[in-house]
């Protein structure tokens, strides 16, 4: 037996590199099933920007994405944001916290019921079906969880919350954890993310990561930055996910 409390066991459980196919789908929960890392930036976007096209709205996202990745915490409220925003849109501090509070207010009334990307129950259904074990693996909390993702939870194998296990990624051990729980070891695992955090952490972990264009970054993903090779950066958690899979 073990104890499950203990960090040390994640790791020293975990550590191998051989590659293969995998036996666990680890997800990320906010902008890879779930719309919701681009909303809040484009309710941003839409604040400040007089008409706005679509190239600038992807601009923005992209900007905002890195200012929400960057650091050990990822959050919109950093002051990097507010001086961004003040600085190139010229804007006062009332206007800006103005502005601030109305795209909150709207991602507050968007977010009040899920909204889980198109066919991503239908692919996970699918990819259960093929006997994969499935996990989530968020930064968010057990009430995120239910609320963003509601009776579809029973889908899954594991469910894994930083505020949980006090770990966030980009730590690893809250992707150890997950394996950990499966009992399989990190090399018969495959994490998909959208984020940087989520590279950072399939990084520091040596596991294998998909990402898909669905969070902030789209398809300007700056994978250079990491220096951590994805197996594949896809549309979307669907039938391109299951196409990867299967040539593994």
């Amino acid at each position: 037996m073990y104890d499950s409390s203990c960090p040390e066991f994640f790791i020293k459980s975990c550590l191998t590199n051989v590659v293969m196919k995998p036996k666990a789908l680890l997800f990320d929960l906010d902008g890879t099933l779930v719309n919701t890392l681009r909303v809040f930036p484009q309710f941003i976007a839409q604040e400040f920007i007089s008409n706005p096209n679509s190239k600038i709205i992807r601009y923005y996202l992209h900007r905002l994405g890195v200012i929400y990745n960057s650091g050990k915490k990822h959050s919109w409220f950093k002051p990097e944001l507010f001086i961004t925003l003040k600085t190139d849109f010229n804007l006062t501090w009332l206007r800006l916290g103005n502005g601030l509070m109305r795209a909150f207010w709207k991602f507050l009334k968007w977010d009040s019921s899920p909204h889980i990307f198109p066919g991503v129950i239908e692919t996970l259904i699918q990819l259960k079906l093929q006997g994969y074990l499935l996990g989530i693996v968020s930064n968010g909390s057990p009430r995120l969880l239910n609320k963003r993702f509601g009776s579809h939870l029973d889908i899954f194998d594991v469910l894994i919350e930083s505020k949980s296990i006090g770990f966030s990624k980009p730590s690893p051990i809250p992707l150890y954890y997950a394996c950990s729980l499966l009992n399989i070891n990190k090399a018969d695992a495959v994490f998909i993310g959208d984020t940087l955090v989520d590279l950072l952490a399939a990084r520091n972990a040596k596991m294998q990561v998909i990402l898909v264009r669905t969070g902030v970054f789209g398809d300007n993903f700056p994978i250079a930055d990491v220096g951590y090779e994805p197996i594949s950066i896809i549309p979307a958690v669907g039938k391109d996910l299951i196409k990867v899979l299967s040539k593994m």
